[in-house]
């Protein structure tokens, strides 16, 4: 359960950082079925020197999918959220190289969040994750939009010079953000590998309703065999799988 601090902190900041939320044994596991599902999912194509991103990635998976659903990532969700936290799309990440000054969306009154888990070692130089604190907000969120002109130099400094947190960080450690923080890396090797898990709140107002069906089927990838997801028969899945339904993203009816 988050703390009143760490919720004002959230709002403010944009982010929070858990140390070891998830313990060495829990990783070499998430880590094992991460690796296979990648080996599984490029099918036969070979390993590139390029950027890969698998989305709908860990409800593929029974002991990925059960992360949804972990104490630990369900209630922080809902200390934001509120009772009812949305479930939008996983995605399975192999980092190579910087990934510039950017955010995930912009300011549109319907808020969305990201929770990462990295399974390395990372850090400053290596590719940690770096976030610029209370970006997530009007009129510094939109102030910072130069940015985007990545080879201009806007500011008068390189990327990895812009004044930001830098977040080193041991398999284990969790991060939530504000989807539209700014955020970037620098200096990361290849093959660095990362979960991602997207949420948002239930959507209430029309123009929420249509901007999550609209999200949805931008971000999912229907095809995908998701049974563990669907079909797990946890209690918490299946409410939210109730809720999508009820949405009209996913076929059948509520129960």
């Amino acid at each position: 359960m988050l703390t009143a601090e760490q919720l004002a902190a959230f709002e403010v900041f944009g982010y929070l950082r858990f140390d070891a939320l998830f313990s060495p044994p829990e990783i070499r596991e998430i880590s094992r079925e991460f690796d296979d599902l990648i080996v599984e999912t490029r099918g036969n194509d070979a390993p590139t020197n390029e950027r890969e991103c698998y989305q709908s990635f860990i409800e593929r998976r029974t002991a990925l999918a059960a992360l949804i659903d972990d104490d630990r990532i369900f209630n922080m969700m809902a200390d934001i959220l509120g009772p009812d936290p949305m479930w939008v799309t996983s995605g399975g990440n192999l980092y190579v190289g910087d990934s510039p000054w950017h955010r995930d969306a912009t300011v549109k009154g319907y808020p969305q969040f990201k929770i990462v888990i990295y399974l390395d070692s990372l850090a400053r130089d290596s590719g940690c994750l770096r976030l610029i604190p209370g970006s997530h907000k009007p009129p510094y969120h939109h102030e910072l939009d130069p940015l985007l002109e990545q080879e201009e130099h806007p500011f008068g400094v390189a990327g990895p010079d812009i004044p930001a947190v830098c977040l080193e960080t041991e398999p284990g450690d969790v991060v939530v953000f504000h989807e539209t923080i700014w955020h970037a890396t620098f200096g990361g090797a290849a093959q660095r590998r990362m979960l991602s898990l997207s949420w948002l709140p239930y959507p209430r107002e029309p123009y929420q309703v249509d901007y999550f069906r609209s999200l949805y089927a931008a971000v999912t990838v229907p095809e995908e065999p998701r049974l563990p997801f669907f079909e797990s028969g946890r209690p918490r899945l299946q409410k939210i799988v109730e809720r999508l339904r009820r949405l009209g993203v996913e076929p059948g009816a509520a129960t």
